[in-house]
């Protein structure tokens, strides 16, 4: 059922809040569970934390509920089978470009008819107990997000938005800005454009669409686009904001008490 009402959440484009983990250990999987956030990212392309590190992960973020998406390396079938074998609730693709590559990811995602994902769903089945059950709902249960990241991605934003089976575009904002010419980071009126264009597309085609967010300040102009599925932060950006917190409080408080005396 968690499968199931994480990627309709998805698809019916409620305002969803998520986290990157790129720690690659269960002690922090198990704490960002019980964070309140609607989701977790666990990075596969920019972070160590291969497929066969779920085995830990999912499991302490199933003990609270915590749906996980895996951001894969690559659109590559043996990376997004074996995230979605282990039990994943979704796959999120970096770099679609094309109409074809989307077609690709996907069908690397859905069982035949609709693709081409193998039988073999070992931990996503309960090791087998439940896998006729589970081959009959996952086409439609389990997420597919692609990123767009490239100048070449918004030249095909039809093609992409179009394909059976994706349920959202997902905006990568430094990637993209630099295939734009421009620096990371910063909220440019052409980035702006870029972003209207993926939410436009995605509402064009039924889907949802989102971003990654440096700044919680940018959310509401996000969502005005018509964005509705963000990330923000990340484990190793909540120890150093947590720490440098403590520290400035400490510190500040010893001055305060130097002060008045």
């Amino acid at each position: 059922m968690a499968r199931h009402t994480f990627a309709e959440t998805i698809r019916s484009g409620k305002p969803q809040i998520g986290a990157w983990m790129q720690i690659p250990h269960v002690m922090v999987a198990e704490t960002l569970a019980q964070t309140n956030l609607d989701f977790l990212v666990a990075d596969g392309e920019h972070s160590p934390i291969p497929p066969n590190a779920l085995l830990d992960i999912l499991p302490a973020a199933e003990r609270y509920g915590m749906p996980v998406l895996y951001r894969v390396a690559w659109n590559r079938v043996e990376l997004i089978k074996a995230a979605l074998d282990h039990g994943a609730n979704g796959i999120m693709v970096p770099m679609i470009n094309s109409g074809a590559e989307a077609i690709e990811a996907v069908s690397s995602s859905k069982y035949p008819p609709a693709g081409k994902r193998g039988s073999g769903a070992w931990r996503a089945s309960n090791y087998y107990q439940n896998d006729a059950e589970y081959r009959k709902n996952a086409n439609s249960s389990l997420a597919v997000v692609v990123q767009i990241e490239t100048r070449e991605a918004l030249n095909n934003l039809d093609d992409i938005a179009s394909t059976p089976g994706v349920d959202a575009l997902f905006i990568g904002p430094a990637d993209l800005a630099l295939s734009l010419g421009m620096e990371s980071g910063k909220l440019t009126p052409e980035l702006l454009d870029a972003c209207q264009a993926v939410a436009d597309a995605a509402k064009k085609y039924g889907i949802a669409s989102g971003i990654d967010v440096a700044s919680i300040d940018y959310l509401a102009q996000f969502q005005e686009l018509g964005l509705s599925l963000f990330t923000y932060g990340s484990d190793p950006d909540f120890v150093l904001q947590g720490g440098r917190a403590v520290a400035k409080n400490f510190h500040d408080a010893f001055l305060a008490k130097q002060t008045a005396h």
